[in-house]
């Protein structure tokens, strides 16, 4: 596994230097995009379902890209992948039963 500090200021950086569409467009372009990407990603497991296969390696594929729009969505909006993980975080942890989210404490150290 490679060393992870300071990857995601990377990919960010990444992405921007990779992002090719007009600028004017930023936000529906990515949306779209999001939206195509996802729906590879089904179409390569249904493959699965299908045909029997083991498509792992396009899923993997197909969820980089997912990942791709993602952070450039989150760039555009002000945000790192990591800002949308814990405020996702939050969001569910709200809808946690007292006895979840105590049980979730005590499991992992607190929150």
């Amino acid at each position: 596994m490679a060393d992870v500090k300071g990857v995601e200021s990377t990919y960010i950086d990444f992405t921007r230097k990779t992002a090719k569409y007009p600028k004017r467009r930023e936000k529906e372009y990515l949306m779209i995009g999001l939206m195509n990407e996802a729906g590879e990603v089904g179409g390569a497991y249904k493959k699965e379902i299908r045909d029997h296969v083991d498509n792992t390696d396009l899923i993997i594929d197909e969820m980089g890209d997912v990942l791709w729009y993602l952070t450039r969505l989150c760039d555009v909006y002000g945000l790192k992948i990591s800002d949308l993980m814990v405020n996702n975080i939050d969001k569910l942890f709200q809808r946690m039963t007292p006895e979840e989210a105590k049980q979730w404490r005590i499991e992992h150290g607190g929150y």
